[in-house]
């Protein structure tokens, strides 16, 4: 049965995508892809990575066993919600797709949630444990949950294009992960020392964190105005109506749990997730107390060690970008995965050395560099679930997506809290103590900085050896268009692939540029008095030239391979 057109928010001319284009545009990878998820994911790793653990431990001075368990416990619920969404994601229908509107529903919901984590009441022990309960699950299993089941989908929607997915993926990663950590760890430290941000300094905190709160709503904007599900409008008719039929849960489980390119790309996101919350959150108490001995002299070093270690992924895209379409994503992670597991190794050789750790920050993130192409990667096992069983099972997919990111994080933040706990950490009374902390605690804070993501690599290193699925998109996709042709004909409707839309629209553009060059000429002579047949005639003898001379750069090209 068709589903009836939506009217409502959504179906608003306001409501719009500014993208229209089959082709994937400029802006909407600059700011759908990069600056919106960019600003995003500052406010997650400020607000709930990188500090809520610090603002817990060290300026309310809670911490012991309901720090550590309350993560983990936390997560069921999230768990339940991650589920519920995603079956909410699959029955959406609406002009927009059905991914988009939510990312735009989160930013709002973000924005509040991310204050209340440090607006904790300065009252009794017991409140303020309930407060930080109810909270933490708010943004976590509320909040955090719908941007991130939406945002996750978005490079499997945008485009069946593997080229352009393959950017958008890592322009969004780049977005996501080296901007944010950079500006998280390197500019924040700046500003707790600024506006000092101390250990005892809760107002303060309330109005910084606020104030990075704040930004999710400009953040998802730009992601929901800039970005555009063309996956999802191959099902929309001219009229409006989607066609696409809500796959029952249990058939998406059984669909996603015996395709292996599903099983690896999910297992290698666990592994990746765990050891970057680990490294992540062990980061500041690494510079504290292994590298330095101080509040303070961590917090200059670990700006240090940010802006050398994080400086590499700022040539993410230029270098990244020729190696995956010359080797493949496959290929170049496996190589890469080995060289930031040996960078770590370098790490663990001496902790105490600002030179090795330097070195081994400097590899270990050249060599995390196709990380970025995780996205496109999980795109494509979709895209093989599709084929093979002839529906999508992207509702079910963010669920579990989600539920790693949530779950992981929580795990992460139980590691760091459990050891912190078990291995007698020494909190500062202010940032001005020297503290020398046990032995065992700087091994752990170390394990967790270096050690734990060194397994990790190698782990992702054997799985993309067996990740080939990027050799079959090709026919993947070319038997899902024809499918979808046969299926529009039957229904006696005209039907046109992605790629026959994108080469319509640049056929057209392609036209236009040619019309304003040649009414641009025709002035141009009029106005110099100029014959146009002759200037038209030395034109085309220059685009002659170009195109021979582009020719045999290709020819030449193929003749070496």
């Amino acid at each position: 049965m068709k589903a009836k057109k939506k009217t409502g928010l959504f179906s608003k001319r306001f409501m719009n995508s500014r993208i229209t284009s089959a082709n994937t545009q400029k802006s909407e990878m600059w700011l759908g892809y990069f600056a919106g998820p960019c600003l995003l994911y500052m406010v997650y790793y400020s607000v709930a990575g990188t500090y809520l653990t610090q603002f817990y431990t060290d300026v309310l001075g809670i911490a012991g066993t309901f720090l550590a368990l309350m993560p983990v416990f936390s997560k069921i619920l999230d768990a339940i919600t991650n589920i519920i969404m995603g079956r909410i994601i699959d029955k959406t229908r609406t002009s927009q797709g059905k991914a988009r509107p939510w990312i735009f529903l989160s930013g709002f919901l973000i924005a509040i949630t991310g204050c209340l984590l440090f607006m904790v009441p300065k009252a009794s022990y017991q409140v303020q444990l309930v407060w930080i309960i109810i909270s933490y699950n708010l943004f976590f299993a509320l909040a955090f949950t719908i941007y991130n089941m939406s945002h996750s989908l978005m490079v499997p929607l945008s485009t069946r294009n593997t080229k352009q997915r393959d950017g958008l993926a890592m322009m969004q990663s780049f977005g996501m992960n080296m901007i944010p950590g950079f500006l998280v760890t390197i500019i924040l430290p700046i500003m707790i020392q600024k506006f000092g941000v101390g250990t005892g300094a809760q107002d303060t905190w309330i109005r910084m964190m606020s104030t990075i709160s704040i930004l999710a709503i400009p953040a998802t904007l730009l992601e929901y105005y800039f970005t555009k599900e063309r996956v999802t409008e191959e099902a929309i008719n001219d009229s409006g109506e989607n066609r696409t039929e809500v796959v029952p849960m249990s058939k998406q489980i059984k669909a996603c749990f015996t395709d292996r390119y599903w099983l690896l790309i999910m297992g290698f996101i666990v592994i990746y997730n765990i050891y970057n919350i680990l490294q992540t959150n062990s980061m500041l108490y690494f510079c504290n107390w292994v590298l330095s001995n101080s509040v303070d002299g961590g917090t200059g070093l670990q700006v240090l060690v940010n802006a050398i270690g994080q400086a590499p992924l700022g040539l993410g895209i230029v270098i990244l970008w020729p190696l995956v379409h010359k080797f493949g994503k496959r290929r170049v992670a496996q190589v890469g995965f080995l060289a930031s597991a040996a960078g770590s190794l370098l790490i663990l050789t001496n902790t105490g050395s600002f030179t090795l750790v330097m070195v081994g920050l400097v590899i270990k993130s050249f060599g995390a560099l196709p990380t970025y192409c995780m996205m496109a990667q999980l795109a494509e096992a979709l895209d093989h679930i599709e084929w093979v069983n002839k529906f999508r099972a992207d509702g079910f997919s963010a669920s579990v997506y989600a539920i790693i990111i949530t779950v992981t994080a929580g795990i992460g933040q139980s590691i760091i809290l459990s050891g912190i706990h078990a291995f007698g950490y020494i909190a500062p009374a202010s940032t001005a103590d020297v503290i020398n902390q046990p032995p065992a605690m700087q091994t752990f804070f170390a394990w967790c900085f270096a050690g734990i993501p060194m397994i990790g690599f190698l782990l992702g290193s054997l799985i993309m050896k067996f990740y080939d699925v990027e050799d079959k998109v090709p026919q993947m996709t070319a038997d899902i268009n024809a499918r979808r042709k046969a299926e529009a004909e039957a229904r006696g409707e005209v039907y046109y692939t992605p790629e026959e839309k994108a080469a319509m629209e640049q056929e057209q553009l392609d036209r236009q540029a040619e019309e304003k060059r040649i009414e641009e000429l025709k002035a141009k002579c009029a106005k110099k008095g100029l014959d146009f047949k002759t200037e038209e005639a030395k034109y085309q003898a220059k685009l002659a030239a170009r195109r021979a001379k582009e020719e045999a750069k290709v020819a030449k090209k193929n003749r070496k391979k």
